[in-house]
């Protein structure tokens, strides 16, 4: 998305609503399968030498939950606010300069959205996640794979008891 620095200027403020396809965050971002069009709205006001571009950034993102794998969808939304500078004297290391008459905001739009993605997407919160055992969604059916964690340690004990309750009588 690209907004022209000249109008920028000549306006002093200038509104903008555009679709942006985010094609790179679905290639980089394991936990996404796919992300609507965002729709990106706000506006970029001349402050000499700075513009300053605020707005919002409104998706639905589909996610793979991180427990079980299901794929769902959850409505995203979060803010975009930057300042450029259009003269080398003003560019720092937060404030970018930007060259030519054209700001890209593609770049920050996509910055925005990686910063504010759920790290460990869950499709609900209470998800049981993929049975370790046999593989099965637990929050669909239920299996009867024993989970029971054994410490490393003491697993070597674990042939020392018998199952079989014979060998009890006989000490007895």
């Amino acid at each position: 998305m690209q907004l022209n620095i000249k109008s920028i200027k000549r306006e002093g403020n200038v509104e903008f609503d555009q679709t942006e396809r985010l094609t790179r965050i679905t290639e980089e971002v394991v936990d996404v399968k796919d992300i609507d069009p965002a729709r990106v709205t706000g506006a970029a006001t001349w402050a000499d030498p700075i513009v300053l571009v605020e707005g919002r950034i409104d998706t639905n993102v589909h996610y793979v939950c991180s427990r079980c794998l299901t794929e769902f969808e959850r409505p995203f939304s979060t803010r975009l606010s930057r300042a450029y500078a259009v003269d080398a004297g003003q560019a720092e290391e937060d404030i970018p300069l930007v060259e030519g008459e054209l700001l890209d905001l593609t770049p920050d739009i996509e910055e925005s959205v990686f910063l504010s993605l759920d790290e460990r997407p869950l499709c609900q919160a209470d998800c049981q996640g993929l049975c370790p055992e046999c593989g099965c969604n637990r929050n669909d059916e239920t299996c009867s794979c024993d989970t029971r964690k054994i410490d490393p340690r003491l697993a070597a004990l674990k042939d020392l008891l018998s199952d079989d309750e014979t060998e009890y009588d006989d000490e007895r």
